[in-house]
């Protein structure tokens, strides 16, 4: 059961792979993570750090959670523009105004009063100052842990890790491409019913499957498998049915007609780019792991 909600639509027969977006965000993530997932990375269906950033990341303000103006080095960052009461005002601080096209000096002038505002939060409300400057502080901290580690790791990746990583992960199986059928119903008894009239080859049961929606041939990559289901998909073969699982609009079952070998891509500039950002994440995301593992965690909710 990979997909739940709770109150499932009652149409029938409607083709589930008409919003496959939607519905296979969380499948597509987890497969970046193993080897069917690199199709779905290297056609830009996946964030990384190797990739092109999305259109609406150009219009994300610059300095949002997770974000660094591009044009301000570290080194640059840190350097002094201004100092009020003897605290200084830097250039980071700044750089979210000025990289949005704001004069500096009217951007050092707006942060004057920024400064000062905070300051009399700290002397009017000292205990709710304590408590926000907690919380700022934990949310700069990790962004400038994500930033400044990520640039190290994309650094650290070598020529010979994105060969290994070509050569185990990118298969010529996930560019194939498939022609599926499906069976949709909310009564998980009857679900159950159809699982078993499939394993004693049903034909009646299996003429019940409708084709996936599909343009041209009516074969789609995995990155179009309704539901997000790509994964499940690739581990399959021609003329398999798969156990029922639970999604946004009831039990589904999806048949495997045909499966259409593919070609992987040749090992471009650009997509050892892709890999490089992919095995950096890769050991951000395990780094960021072990130490969960090591930190003492108590929750209070």
């Amino acid at each position: 059961m990979t997909d739940q909600n709770d109150t499932p639509d009652t149409d029938t027969s409607e083709a589930p792979s008409r919003n496959p977006a939607k519905l296979g965000l969380v499948a597509l993530v987890v497969a970046a993570l193993v080897g069917g997932g690199w199709y779905l990375y290297s056609q830009g269906k996946l964030p990384g750090l190797g990739g092109k950033p999305p259109a609406a990341a150009a219009s994300t303000p610059a300095g949002a959670a997770g974000t660094r103006p591009a044009d301000v080095r570290p080194e640059e960052g840190l350097r002094v523009l201004a100092e009020v009461n003897g605290k200084t005002i830097t250039a980071e601080e700044v750089a979210p105004a000025t990289i949005n096209g704001l004069d500096r000096a009217v951007a050092v002038d707006r942060y004057v009063t920024r400064l000062l505002a905070a300051e009399a939060a700290s002397e009017l409300y000292p205990d709710a100052a304590k408590a926000a400057k907690a919380a700022a502080e934990r949310e700069v901290l990790a962004n400038l842990y994500l930033q400044r580690r990520r640039a190290e790791l994309l650094q650290e990746v070598t020529d010979k890790d994105i060969d290994q990583f070509y050569k185990d992960q990118v298969k010529d199986a996930d560019y194939a491409s498939y022609k599926l059928n499906y069976y949709l119903t909310q009564d998980d008894i009857d679900a159950a019913t159809m699982e078993r009239n499939i394993a004693a080859n049903d034909a009646e049961a299996k003429a019940k499957f409708k084709p996936v929606p599909a343009e041209g041939d009516g074969f789609i990559p995995l990155a179009q498998t309704p539901y997000g289901l790509g994964q499940l998909v690739a581990s399959a073969k021609a003329g398999d049915y798969l156990r029922a699982v639970r999604v946004r609009d009831g039990f589904l079952i999806l048949h495997i007609e045909q499966v259409r070998p593919g070609k992987k891509p040749a090992q471009t500039k650009e997509i050892k780019e892709e890999i490089r950002g992919l095995i950096a994440q890769r050991r951000f995301n395990d780094e960021l792991l072990e130490r969960r593992e090591k930190a003492q965690i108590k929750l209070k909710l």
